[in-house]
């Protein structure tokens, strides 16, 4: 027999989740799979070009790898062409790298040796990336990269955290600012690369060391204000912490239902971290839908994570929800009373209610035809001066009538 951790939801809310939580995801491979064939293509646009010219880049060439300018590539070291492989995306790349400032005025800003990235995954900066896409076994080039594939318009000032993959807690930067128009020079060595392993045959502990290093990397994208490549990494942190076919399991000595283990506990909490990380940077990104089902999942699991309820009461709030907002934002300040930014939350709740609720009366005098009105004044009665001039009038008027019958009456033949 063997133990599930499953956290049961009906197929139709599995299948609003999948297909909202992936959404993004899905987005962002497309576009990385887009840079790579415009490397692919640059690079088949210059191999044919010295089929025609008949003469090969020199040694000390840069090569325009995506023909756009803005990741330039010498090689110093030939890798092996013999059967022509090259690294895919999700492949495990054993990697060293030196990077430094492109005007050569600093020493290297970051170095690693030997380390294992799984490409695709940003574990690294993006030109490295894509550079490493058409590199082979045992090549060294150097490399100028653009801002763009490098540290962007974000920048990375002296303090901030490298964001090293495998490293929870990761070194600061001590070096130069460096600002949205810095170029890079990074030299790279792939020493090779192996496919990666179906999630299946990993044991618990792998999934965790995986899941938690891919967290560890979106959350440094989502500091950066880098949403998109913070959903990736949660994604794919959820790819191997989530149930496989039939669940997360475990086998026992004897063959009957065992207790959940801390390890397997550990995974579950491990895995609510990541959704509701992914949830916050859903919001942030405007994803409103996507990150209600990502709290969602959460709360499934743990009705009293308060993260969880906080996340979804801003997210409510957002949508404009606001009466569901603040249900959720009582159920956190239950789960966590001392929590400072729990209690703010439902105070901008109860705010929002009752201006909701003020609106909502004005709108209702409206519709009823009181608002602004008060009651209605009572109907003045008529003066006594007007009373006594309408009486003489009428009696006037009944003595001329009287006069006029009366003479007809005189004056009629007998």
């Amino acid at each position: 027999m063997w133990f599930l951790i499953v956290c049961f939801m009906s197929e139709e809310e599995r299948t609003l989740v999948d297909k909202s939580e992936s959404s993004s995801f899905e987005d962002l491979a497309s576009a990385a799979a887009h840079e790579i064939e415009e490397a692919k293509l640059a690079e088949a646009a210059a191999a044919e070009k010295v089929k025609l010219d008949g003469k090969a880049p020199g040694p000390n060439e840069w090569q325009d790898l995506l023909g756009s300018g803005s990741i330039l590539k010498k090689i110093l070291k030939k890798g092996d062409e013999s059967e022509g492989l090259r690294p895919q995306r999700s492949d495990i790349c054993r990697i060293s790298y030196e990077i430094r400032l492109r005007n050569g005025k600093h020493e290297n800003m970051e170095k690693r040796d030997q380390v294992k990235i799984y490409l695709g995954d940003n574990e690294v900066l993006q030109g490295l990336d894509l550079a490493l896409t058409l590199m082979y076994k045992g090549e060294i080039c150097l490399l100028q990269i653009a801002p763009r594939f490098a540290y962007g318009d974000t920048g990375l000032n002296p303090g901030d955290s490298l964001g090293l993959v495998g490293e929870i807690n990761s070194p600061k930067y001590e070096g130069p600012s460096i600002g949205p128009e810095t170029w890079l020079e990074v030299k790279l060595e792939l020493h090779d690369w192996e496919e990666e392993p179906e999630h299946e045959t990993l044991t618990i502990a792998e999934r965790m060391e995986i899941g938690i290093r891919r967290r560890c990397r979106g959350n440094w994208w989502y500091g950066r204000g880098e949403t998109q490549l913070a959903v990736q990494l949660y994604r794919r942190a959820l790819d191997v912490l989530d149930e496989s076919e039939g669940g997360i399991t475990e086998p026992t000595a004897s063959g009957e239902v065992a207790q959940p283990s801390d390890a397997l506990m550990a995974l579950l909490d491990e895995r609510m971290r990541v959704h509701n990380n992914m949830a916050a940077a859903q919001l942030r990104a405007g994803a409103y839908d996507a990150a209600l089902q990502a709290v969602t999942r959460v709360l499934t699991c743990q009705p009293n994570n308060a993260k969880a309820l906080y996340r979804k009461s801003r997210i409510l709030t957002a949508m404009g929800r606001n009466s569901e907002a603040l249900q959720a934002a009582r159920a956190a300040a239950a789960a966590a009373p001392e929590d400072t930014g729990v209690r703010k939350e439902l105070q901008k709740c109860e705010q929002k209610a009752n201006r909701d609720k003020s609106v909502e009366r004005k709108l209702a005098k409206r519709m009823l035809g009181t608002g602004g009105q008060g009651k209605a004044a009572p109907e003045k009665k008529p003066g006594r001066a007007k009373m006594l001039v309408w009486g003489s009038l009428l009696l006037s008027l009944l003595v001329g009538v009287a006069s006029v019958l009366a003479y007809r009456y005189k004056n009629q033949p007998q």
